[in-house]
């Protein structure tokens, strides 16, 4: 197969945002003075669900933005009425560092990572902005990305890929993009022609509808394997 290049999703395919989710909650609700029964994943899930749906129902925002009406909205499901008496700016900006400083790399990929650089350009194409990628964890490993703020949209936008392409300077059909989000890369990836590698951690089935991945693995292992 030619690969030229490797692009990434970044939340839940390199890194388990699950935990860097359920971090931020936690400090949130410690510096909220808040007190609920609902589980922290649960909650974590809640602002997800909201976020996703108000970045992707709308024209571009900056994501800090978008998080933020998402978790004033998950605070007033534990109480109403009690982001009035919160700064919302300070427990985002809480909540957001947690997110990408306390989400740790999945076991086997700074390995992978570091022996794909040696061969390959790597660049994630990530949907948060540009300065909360530079907080997180693997920013040591890529001498490039690509957010949605630089593109002012955000997967699975044929805007954002695009912009990728034009930065890597690779053609659509010799770059592997590997992702475990297929609602956001799969649809965004296949229909320029890159080459998609599903990371299928959850063992999840597609939609009917969706379009399939070239190649489907449990880890990054298999893009590994793939490729030598």
């Amino acid at each position: 197969m030619n690969v030229r290049a490797i692009t990434f999703d970044y939340f839940g395919t390199l890194v388990d945002v699950d935990r860097g989710g359920m971090a931020g909650i936690e400090a949130v609700l410690a510096e909220a003075g808040l007190r609920t029964e609902r589980p922290l994943f649960e909650l974590y899930l809640d602002w997800d669900i909201r976020n996703v749906q108000r970045y992707r129902g709308g024209r571009w925002r900056p994501y800090r933005q978008v998080a933020r009406e998402a978790l004033r909205e998950t605070l007033e499901a534990i109480e109403l009425g009690v982001t009035a008496r919160l700064d919302i700016d300070l427990l985002n900006e809480l909540y957001l560092g947690h997110l990408v400083e306390s989400a740790p790399p999945h076991p086997e990929v700074e390995a992978i990572l570091q022996r794909l650089a040696e061969r390959f350009p790597l660049m994630p194409i990530t949907n948060m902005d540009s300065d909360l990628w530079q907080r997180s964890q693997l920013v040591r490993f890529f001498d490039q990305v690509t957010t949605a703020e630089m593109a002012r949209a955000y997967k699975p936008s044929e805007s954002i890929f695009r912009l990728a392409l034009d930065r890597l300077a690779v053609p659509a059909e010799s770059v592997l993009h590997c992702s475990l989000a297929s609602w956001a890369d799969i649809d965004g990836a296949k229909p320029l022609g890159m080459q998609v590698a599903w990371i299928n951690r959850g063992a999840e089935r597609l939609s009917v509808w969706q379009p399939r991945p070239d190649h489907e693995f449990p880890t990054l292992e298999g893009v590994l394997a793939l490729l030598d």
